[in-house]
């Protein structure tokens, strides 16, 4: 007391007289008096010692300051973080939650010297530590899962301390048949398969005792190796234990720990009752055994500033250095979390060092795009399905499996066969239409459009369709860049058209309008223009493929536009093919009552209100949160398949045909309706304006004359 008093005052000392640096440190402790505290008091005597000027404090977060638990504490610090307000500099937290906070921290590899960094190129420190190929946090503090023998009872029956599960269950089964009369309250292996985190560890461990090798890897879960693995711990629980028993949680295994009135106990590395005896836990075969890894790592924020990120980078070297964690280890008899101290002279004195090299450690793994805690209480209530229930194993696997699938429409599913069908079907009418502008009968009912503009419209409704054929397979980051890109120019070529034809067949005395009249191509090449300036800000921050993790387990992958740049380039070109539809439709509702052109317009105000609503649905789509990947391929691909049909089928095959039904005399009509030298007789009303009237007033006039005018003469 009086020492941390005393050092207490030469901090506050160097404070007043001294220029240092304050580094915020955070972490959660079930207990007041924590191994943090120690953490920070080393380095701030270090510090002093050193003339670091750095100061380094501590906010605990404890069950008698912070009523929720480390899960909530864990939401705490995700939250801090992505707020990114600097709160904290220095994070401490549990291994498992580091590609949760991974992309808020530095990579230490760039700051840590080689030396330093190699210390934990060994061992576990690299897998738990690293996020995206960065190493972000190392390890403090490990925890790790042994297996306890009642040494008593053992000795008593010449019985040796089991080394497989078989031999567990055997001596089990031979004890507790000799026991039962003498001892009732004796049990005989534990299991601690409780629905908390520490039946997450006790599943994760188990699994890899019943690997094939000692070099063997973690097992994917879905084959026959962890299949008949839980099977083999199914028949276990019914032969020595019971469902109620492998239920049991923490409180019941300390609880055994201390009495002694359990033959087998798994559990933490702890200080039990001396009658107990700590050992590697048992696996299918001699050598193999598994033991989950515990504990806690350290990291930076990234957002803190160079000053901040170089100190807290002295900070966790210290902590983390050779020789803090050989004294660290001396004093608490703790794991090191650096492998090579294991062949230390000094460590070797008061450690048993091969029964620290011949734990075999798993850590718990689980895809990155989960919340941890969810992935975990899953997993666990997936195997519990078989563990305590009727349900098959292979069943529950699967069950678990989709966790870490992600799925998509493929050709070889039925909704995908179906789909491919309906699209090859239409695909089939649309090259088949195309022949009706060379029949004689219909050529004239498509002299609407010049012969290039048609190519033109044709060809963007095509590379719009192109837009459904991307939505097959896995998603891919091509994939979406093709799927903007067809639509974005499918729509500009297939609807600009229109506008030009529009543009001829409405008569104004303004000169800018003239030109427009005069140079259809220009306003299709500046169109075109736009879209390639706004692909190309797409193209300079790509999409990246998010995952959609859904509660039913069916993930799937979708395109994601992250960067500010891509975000508003992307809604800008939805909203730019908009405004062209927009566009396109204002011009057709000005000449809707042309009694010329009345039969046309009518089929393509129809065509563009489908092309516009079907812009929206796709933006909507985007945006709502959908859960069911077939749901929303289904959605997407009926919404992108009407916008990209419903104008050619409309206008250029309906129309014709409706037409022909109709015998209408297009040839006379068109020739009415986009003759050059046709002028416009305004009504009563407009023949008193005022000559004098400005040209913008005229062009307004003009506007609603070619919007009421039904009579048009052509000067002879």
């Amino acid at each position: 007391m009086v020492k941390h008093f005393l050092l207490a005052i030469l901090i506050l000392l160097h404070i007043l007289y001294g220029y240092t640096i304050d580094i915020r440190s955070v972490a959660y402790s079930y207990f007041e008096d924590d191994i943090y505290s120690s953490f920070v008091n080393k380095f701030n005597k270090y510090s002093i010692e050193n003339n670091l000027n750095i100061t380094l404090t501590l906010n605990l977060f404890t069950p008698s300051n912070f009523s929720a638990n480390t899960v909530d504490y864990g939401d705490l610090l995700e939250t801090i973080l992505k707020r990114k307000n600097r709160k904290y500099d220095i994070y401490f937290f549990e291994y498992m939650y580091n590609n949760r906070y991974g992309p808020y921290f530095i990579d230490l590899k760039e700051y840590l010297p080689k030396e330093h960094i190699d210390l934990y190129s060994t061992g576990f420190a690299p897998e738990i530590g690293t996020f995206e190929n960065k190493l972000v946090s190392l390890p403090i503090i490990i925890n790790y899962s042994v297996l306890y023998s009642n040494t008593k009872l053992l000795e008593k029956y010449n019985k040796p301390v089991p080394e497989t599960w078989d031999e567990l269950i055997d001596t089990s089964k031979y004890i507790m048949e000799k026991e039962k009369e003498i001892d009732p309250e004796l049990i005989s292996f534990n299991g601690l398969f409780d629905d908390s985190e520490m039946g997450t560890c006790s599943l994760f461990e188990y699994i890899y005792s019943c690997r094939d090798s000692i070099d063997s890897p973690f097992p994917s879960f879905n084959n026959d190796t962890v299949a008949n693995a839980f099977k083999y711990l199914k028949d276990m629980k019914e032969k020595i234990a019971s469902n109620e028993q492998f239920k049991e949680s923490t409180l019941y295994t300390l609880e055994k720990l201390n009495d002694g009135k359990a033959l087998f106990v798994k559990y933490w590395n702890i200080t039990p009752n001396p009658v107990y005896k700590k050992s590697i836990i048992p696996g299918i075969k001699r050598g193999i055994s598994g033991s989950t890894i515990g504990g806690e790592s350290i990291g930076i924020g990234s957002d803190i500033g160079d000053k901040k990120i170089n100190a807290s980078i002295k900070i966790l070297e210290y902590i983390t250095s050779k020789e803090f964690r050989k004294n660290f280890t001396l004093e608490t008899r703790e794991y090191s979390t650096i492998p090579s101290l294991y062949d230390d002279d000094d460590i070797c004195e008061v450690v048993d060092c091969e029964f620290m090299k011949s734990i075999q450690f798993v850590p718990r793994k689980f895809p990155p795009e989960y919340s941890y805690d969810e992935y975990s209480r899953k997993f666990r209530s997936y195997i519990y399905k078989f563990l305590y229930g009727d349900t098959p194993i292979r069943e529950a696997l699967n069950e678990f499996d989709y966790l870490n699938k992600f799925y998509s429409i493929t050709i070889s599913d039925t909704v995908g066969k179906y789909y491919a069908f309906i699209l090859l079907f239409i695909v089939a009418i649309m090259i088949g239409s195309l022949v009706l502008p060379l029949k004689s009968d219909f050529r004239k009912y498509y002299r609407i459009l010049y012969p290039d503009f048609w190519i033109f419209s044709i060809f963007g409704t095509f590379l719009m369709l192109g837009s459904c054929h991307v939505g097959f397979g896995s998603v891919t980051v091509i994939k979406c860049h093709l799927r903007v890109l067809f639509f974005s120019f499918g729509v500009s070529f297939n609807i600009v058209p229109y506008i030009c034809m529009l543009s001829k067949s409405i008569h104004l005395k303004n000169k800018l309008w003239k030109k427009i009249k005069r140079n259809s191509y220009f306003i299709l090449a500046c169109v075109l223009l736009i879209d390639n300036l706004l692909y190309w800000l797409i193209l300079m921050n790509p999409f990246t493929i998010s995952k959609k993790m859904t509660k039913s387990g069916r993930n799937y992958e979708r395109c994601r536009a992250v960067v500010g740049i891509n975000v508003i380039a992307f809604y800008i070109i939805m909203i730019f093919e908009s405004l062209i539809v927009i566009t396109t439709l204002y011009l057709a509702y000005i000449k809707r009552n042309d009694e010329h052109l009345k039969n046309d317009l009518r089929f393509l105000i129809i065509s563009l209100y489908t092309t516009l609503l079907s812009i929206i649905l796709i933006v909507l789509m985007d945006i709502v949160n959908i859960n069911d990947y077939v749901t929303k391929f289904i959605l997407f691909e009926v919404f992108y398949t009407v916008l990209s049909t419903s104008n050619h089928f409309i206008f250029f095959v309906i129309r014709p045909i409706w037409l022909y039904n109709k015998k209408v005399d297009e040839d006379h009509e068109y020739m009415k309706a986009f003759r050059s030298s046709a002028i416009v007789v305004l009504n009563s009303s407009n023949q008193k304006t005022n000559s004098r009237a400005s040209n913008s007033q005229y062009v307004k006039s003009s506007i609603i004359n070619n919007h009421s005018n039904t009579n048009i003469q052509l000067n002879p």
